[in-house]
């Protein structure tokens, strides 16, 4: 029996049970897209807040995750699977900013006389790192309908740094409530940008203003990558990887109304898929040969940072993983299409022949793509194969307009089509697991890839 405990906090199970979607019902099919819809929408829904690696959405997002699989019946194996510390995370951590608003002031001139504006209550502080002064800039606000125009070049006239008017009810402000953590190889050299609640900032628009930021601290971020597994029969000393990453850009600080990067397609549908299918080989009665690794990683985003974390410190031996299969954005096909898959590097292993026929079978087509060689380094599957892992991503749509946009909503997300992709997926996942001859680069390929 799963020791719920090792699962989540009281609080947490608690928030879970209020706002998480049923657990799926026993059905002939793969998944039915109702649960589809349950799954995802909730994934990528604005309480999460674009699931940021690392934030409170991802967090939230993660004990759900971890939730679901424990209620489908699988074993947690974020770590050590053999022992009594077994856990649904696998924990890792990156350095970070540490940014507070506490850290700042910020004093304007209103009628002749200097006031400074009340950290956390009047203003918060949404990004900076390094040393800010600045004694010479004049206060300016973006509008909803021109989030990147006037306002900011007025706020930028003195010295860069960047001036948002927000509502106290707003995504953004919540968000910077408590500070935030921002992951280091991508904010070191980033400017102040400084969110004013709108009321104050009405009354401040034009005003000289004094900015003052202290360096952010450098911190270890927590991260975690969501791990369970289903034991397989005569070969359970080997591994099928299915994977998905989980989480996305976060949110804008915008005084726009939609200040959330959902992520719908990138990739709350893969994460959905990775779902769904490890419900589905667990209400079967029969177990395939090899073991089944369900892996949802957290800041594919900020460069296959988990699951390069993964394959750095894998909860089984990397030498018995047999294959990656990894999904990503499966649920904005081309117009006009009927269901299609497409493999990223296709031509460097077997993956694609194998798949071929199982995809036809489910009604799906296996089809190229012109950018399929370019992204094989793109996601996470490329963390395994250059460790010598077969591993390929599987996508069924496009790089659509919507990409890492404010509009990658769940409502544009076809649950039918992701259900019928999901169906042809899931006999390649149970292929890899029980055939004899596993999965194989092409040759001179292995080669190539550690170089």
């Amino acid at each position: 029996m799963i020791d719920p405990r090792r699962v989540w906090t009281a609080a947490s199970c608690l928030l879970i049970v209020c706002v998480a979607p049923a657990p799926a019902q026993v059905s002939t099919a793969v998944v039915e897209p109702s649960r589809v819809r349950e799954l995802l929408d909730y994934l990528a829904s604005d309480g999460l807040a674009g699931r940021d690696s690392p934030s409170r959405g991802q967090r939230e997002a993660a004990l759900f995750l971890a939730w679901t699989f424990a209620h489908a019946g699988l074993e947690p194996a974020g770590v050590g699977i053999d022992t009594n510390d077994a856990d649904w995370f696998q924990r890792f951590a990156l350095p970070a900013r540490s940014v507070r608003t506490e850290s700042a002031t910020l004093l304007v001139t209103v009628a002749g006389a200097q006031r400074e504006l009340v950290p956390g209550v009047e203003f918060r502080l949404w990004s900076a790192s390094r040393m800010f002064e600045a004694d010479d800039l004049v206060l300016g606000f973006e509008s909803p309908d021109d989030p990147r125009g006037a306002g900011q070049r007025r706020a930028m006239a003195g010295r860069t740094a960047r001036f948002v008017a927000v509502a106290p009810d707003s995504t953004p402000w919540r968000e910077a409530a408590d500070g935030r953590l921002l992951l280091e190889r991508r904010r070191g050299g980033a400017a102040p940008v400084v969110l004013v609640r709108d009321d104050v900032a009405r009354q401040l628009d034009g005003a000289p203003a004094v900015l003052r930021v202290a360096e952010a601290p450098i911190v270890d971020a927590p991260l975690r990558n969501v791990v369970a597994m289903l034991r397989g029969t005569d070969l359970a000393d080997r591994y099928v990887v299915v994977s998905a990453h989980y989480d996305h850009v976060g949110v804008a600080p915008t005084s726009a109304a939609d200040a959330v990067f959902n992520g719908a397609d990138d990739d709350a549908s893969g994460t959905t898929a990775v779902v769904a299918l490890a419900e589905h080989f667990a209400r079967r009665a029969t177990r395939t040969r090899r073991s089944l690794l369900f892996v949802c990683f957290a800041a594919e985003e900020k460069g296959l940072l988990g699951s390069a974390a993964f394959v750095a410190d894998p909860p089984v031996p990397l030498a018995a993983i047999t294959a990656d299969v990894n999904i990503e954005m499966i649920g904005r096909p081309a117009e006009g299409r009927e269901p299609y898959c497409w493999i990223t590097g296709r031509e460097l292993s077997d993956v694609a022949e194998i798949a071929a026929p199982l995809f036809a079978a489910a009604g799906v087509e296996l089809t190229d793509h012109r950018m399929a060689s370019q992204l094989f380094m793109q996601s996470d599957n490329w963390s395994f194969a250059r460790a010598g892992v077969v591993a390929h991503s599987f996508s069924a749509g496009e790089l659509h307009r919507d990409y890492h946009q404010l509009t990658d909503e769940p409502d544009r997300i076809d649950a039918s089509y992701v259900a019928r992709v999901i169906g042809a997926l899931a006999p390649l996942v149970e292929e890899l697991a029980n055939r004899d001859a596993p999965p194989a680069w092409k040759p001179g390929v292995l080669e190539r890839l550690r170089r």
